[in-house]
């Protein structure tokens, strides 16, 4: 970690010292069950929190990677479920497991991110829905709108809450896991090529934008199925497959980055990956 980074670590760490609630998505606030006392000193050693919004598969990985490095894992999405199972995994991998119920689409769900910006905000967040491709004129009507809505708009709002805090604080990484859809269109992916494009550019103007503010922001363009059961059983060679693992030690190299030469977009691509095929 160096010099910079470090002194901006140990300012939080002392700014949330006293922090011993999280206010729930229905307005409510819950102690953590080892009281206020323990979770707020517990926070202080940990030092830098982890914002993983998408807790399934992907999402997973990413958080339990940096449980292992002792990270404060603030465990978001829609489904109550998915992230106290999270939230209880990271604690036992050795970090400090929050569940956080919200929505990207729900902006004021988002407004606890703001309040107390977290060090470093993964958006991995999926559509879910059809796997594979399908001419334009063949996609159901209402792909384009779910596409748009999870992706570009769902960042949107992810962005203008934690964005204020980031900014005011003068440090932190903001990536944005994306597809090769997002940097070159091909037939049969229409719908996912637009959203994916869009979120894209909407990710350049904030790091061009919070860059001099000392804000990281990076777009992952993920170029290959990822390792799962589902890609396996689709015939994927293994050569093909990119690892959930890696695509988390590249947060973490990212996020390691000074601001004398940060990454801005990083393409991630296996050994066996036809650069001209979409994800």
């Amino acid at each position: 970690m160096g010099e910079a980074r470090a002194r901006a670590v140990q300012g939080r760490a002392r700014r949330g010292a006293g922090d011993g609630v999280l206010e729930e998505a229905d307005g409510r606030r819950a102690e953590p069950p080892e009281g206020a006392a323990r979770f707020a000193a517990l926070r202080q050693a940990v030092g830098e929190t982890l914002l993983i919004v998408g807790v399934r598969k992907l999402g997973r990985t990413i958080g339990l990677h940096f449980a292992r490095k002792g990270w404060r894992v603030l465990c978001a999405s829609r489904t109550a479920a998915d992230v106290e199972t999270l939230a209880r995994d990271v604690t036992a991998a050795g970090g400090q497991g929050v569940p956080v119920v919200c929505d990207l689409q729900r902006p004021e769900s988002l407004v606890r991110f703001g309040e107390d910006p977290p060090d470093l905000v993964v958006a991995a967040q999926t559509m879910g829905g059809r796997f594979g491709a399908l001419p334009l004129l063949e996609i159901p009507f209402t792909e384009l709108t779910q596409s748009l809505a999870a992706y570009p708009q769902g960042t949107w709002n992810l962005l203008r809450a934690v964005g204020p805090g980031l900014l005011g604080r003068g440090s932190g990484t903001f990536l944005q896991i994306g597809t090769s859809s997002g940097v070159r269109t091909k037939e049969g992916f229409a719908a996912l090529g637009t959203a994916q494009h869009a979120l894209r550019a909407l990710v350049q103007v904030a790091a061009r934008e919070w860059r001099s503010r000392g804000v990281h922001v990076a777009y992952l363009p993920i170029d290959g199925p990822i390792a799962s059961e589902r890609t396996r059983a689709a015939g994927f060679a293994a050569e093909r497959l990119i690892s959930s693992e890696a695509i988390a030690e590249a947060c973490d190299f990212l996020h390691g980055q000074g601001p004398d030469a940060w990454t801005h977009e990083l393409v991630l691509r296996p050994t066996g990956g036809d650069w001209s095929a979409p994800t």
